[in-house]
């Protein structure tokens, strides 16, 4: 109960009271979230990318190891849920929407604050390495599935590189490649645009979940948390030490792993059209159930 009740005081509470205004607002106030998702995806998202990697103290070796590490990772939950998804028969955008459930993690606002929490400011220097991998694959490859079942494999593609998330994260390592610093005033305003990403995400969340039925799809949606929260940390466990992680860096890149399902993944849903109705039924019930998995996964690794 000592460990329980931190990370549910302090990670699980506040993402679900901002959920809950979330729902308020889409109940009460009928926000249109497509605007929303777009401004997440096409401002908030890139100026988060962007700080973040300029402002991490962390050398190039353990940086490329954790990057390829969660590019490997990603990779490996994208076929399982495929062939999950193939095994059960789904149709075609109801396998996108389980690849988009399992394979991309929730490491920004659920993550970043479990790592400090649980392994301190080093730790949460290690976490930010993780995410902002992570944030650059759930921009760039959940878009891919998002709308390959709308607008077909070719076109899904081209979306990819439409996306200013991809040139944000290029821009930040040319950057640190050449030792140069945005200036103060710019550097100072996209820090301050990408901290607003977290609120407005779980905020649209919530606007999404106001306007979801998902009481249907329980089978469904029980199959995406199990993968995404048991299997996802198993694999991430065992991948870690094969690509040279241990220590500090392997425990906050499991735990980083097993978080709940990534809130940009019903953003990409939405902003494609996909089956953003399970990926966010996914997301809520990942969300809840986390804060017993999670516990279970910070305790095993210490």
């Amino acid at each position: 109960m000592s460990t329980f009740a931190p990370i549910f005081l302090n990670n699980i509470l506040p993402a679900f009271l901002v959920i809950g205004a979330g729902v308020i607002l889409g109940k009460w106030l009928r926000v249109e979230k497509k605007s929303i998702s777009r401004m997440a995806i096409y401002v908030l998202t890139p100026c988060l990318i962007l700080s973040s990697i300029m402002e991490t103290a962390i050398t190039a070796d353990t940086f490329g190891r954790m990057f390829v590490y969660t590019i490997v990772l990603t990779g490996l939950l994208c076929l399982l849920a495929w062939g999950v998804g193939k095994a059960l028969r789904w149709s075609p955008r109801s396998i996108d929407a389980l690849i988009l459930s399992v394979a991309f993690v929730n490491a920004g606002n659920f993550g970043l604050s479990m790592i400090l929490l649980a392994y301190g400011e080093e730790g949460l220097q290690l976490a930010t390495v993780f995410f902002v991998a992570s944030n650059l694959v759930g921009n760039t490859v959940s878009a891919f599935f998002a709308a390959r079942s709308k607008a077909g494999g070719r076109k899904a593609f081209l979306q990819v590189f439409k996306l200013p998330g991809l040139y944000a994260f290029g821009l930040a390592i040319l950057l640190r490649a050449l030792q140069l610093k945005l200036p103060a005033p710019i550097h100072s305003a996209v820090s301050l645009i990408g901290r607003g990403s977290v609120p407005v995400m779980l905020l649209l969340l919530g606007i999404q979940l106001s306007q979801t039925q998902i009481g249907k799809r329980y089978g469904q949606i029980a199959i995406g948390v199990f993968l995404r929260l048991v299997v996802g940390a198993l694999l991430a466990l065992g991948l870690a030490p094969v690509l040279g992680l241990s220590g500090l860096a392997r425990n906050v890149a499991v735990a980083e792993a097993s978080t709940p399902t990534a809130v940009t993944s019903a953003l990409m849903a939405i902003e494609f059209e996909g089956d953003a109705e399970y990926v966010t039924g996914v997301i809520f019930f990942s969300t809840l159930f986390s804060a017993l998995t999670l516990t279970c996964v910070l305790w095993y690794l210490g």
